[in-house]
């Protein structure tokens, strides 16, 4: 770490007063208490130079004056926020002292500063996601949104943390903000899969939307056709606007085509041939629903509805008292 310091930060520098000077020197040479008395004489003669601030801070963390170093750090962060070699020093500085979100402030503030080095960039972006993932984990949505706000602003083209952004706005339940997250992320990124599939899981709850995200279902479905989630996006994106339920009913016939083994896709069919009134059908596909994922208790609803259509009353009461049971398993769970 002495070494770069040294080297980076005063062969980039114009000439500087002799303590500046003598104090990067006696820190080269590991002889703190020096250090910090030509580094100080420095700061105070040029206090609004980034590069004496990150020097001293590094200087004084040897000398375990911890509280001087922080102080010493936010004035190089403060100071040096347009100087490449500070952020660089200053993300290496908190790395070492275990800070690792301000770690990634720098290091992400040095990226923008020297775009060329995009290994600083990828380094900045996986340390806020390791930080955002293990809240996201622990359903600390809240506590993620603290980490991943500011990492996606200081990382503006991150699909990475755009889409973890949505994710945990969607376990607070901030549907509009997790829409706009996961839109950003499919404009970064639009090959990405999971945006449009967290999308699809709230439709009713984005009304606004719906219109612009449709849209961009439809060219994931262009752009994949042998993808059965572009079809079923799609036709589920029509049916939450109550549009084209025939239309809706080919598209979900061409992703079960193609994946026959996704709940969803069948209880939505069921949804959308219950529109068409085509019941002996929809059961059949809240049937299948069911049977692949036997812990919904939304399918036996459907189901028992479409059995009484149909006027098979007694497989319509199992179902009813399926879903019962299952609705009271979740609500203890709960």
């Amino acid at each position: 770490m002495v070494p770069f310091l040294f080297i980076a930060l005063f062969a980039a520098a114009p000439p500087f007063e002799e303590s500046f000077r003598a104090g990067l020197m006696a820190l080269q040479a590991n002889d703190l208490k020096a250090a910090e008395v030509n580094l100080e004489a420095a700061a105070s003669a040029k206090p609004e130079n980034g590069r004496v601030w990150i020097a001293l801070a590094q200087t004084l963390r040897k000398l375990h004056l911890d509280a001087k170093a922080e102080e010493a750090a936010n004035r190089a962060a403060r100071f040096g926020a347009s100087d490449a070699p500070v952020m660089q020093s200053l993300a290496i500085y908190y790395a070492e002292s275990g800070a690792s979100l301000k770690s990634a402030d720098a290091l992400a503030k040095y990226a923008a500063l020297n775009p060329k080095d995009s290994a600083a960039r990828d380094r900045a972006e996986a340390l806020y996601f390791e930080a955002a993932q293990a809240l996201l984990r622990q359903e600390k949505f809240a506590d993620a949104i603290g980490v991943l706000e500011p990492g996606a602003a200081n990382l503006p083209g991150s699909a990475q943390l755009r889409l973890a952004l949505g994710v945990a706005y969607y376990g607070l339940r901030r549907f509009d903000d997790a829409a706009r997250a996961f839109l950003a992320t499919i404009a970064i990124s639009p090959e990405t899969e999971q945006p449009y599939l967290f999308l699809g899981r709230f439709l009713d709850q984005i009304p606004d939307r719906l219109p612009v995200v449709t849209k961009e279902f439809v060219a994931y479905e262009a752009a994949h056709p042998s993808s059965y989630a572009g079809y079923f996006l799609h036709a589920r994106a029509l049916d939450a606007q109550a549009q084209d339920p025939d239309g809706a009913a080919k598209l979900l016939d061409r992703a079960i085509a193609l994946n026959d083994r996704d709940a969803a896709v069948h209880f939505e069919f069921g949804t959308v041939l219950d529109r068409l009134q085509r019941y002996a059908e929809a059961a059949r596909e809240f049937g299948k629903a069911a049977s692949l994922d036997p812990n919904d208790p939304a399918a036996h609803y459907r189901l028992a509805r479409d059995y009484d259509r149909l006027g098979k009353h007694e497989e319509a009461e199992e179902e009813r008292r399926l879903h019962a049971g299952l609705t009271q398993k979740q609500d203890a769970v709960r």
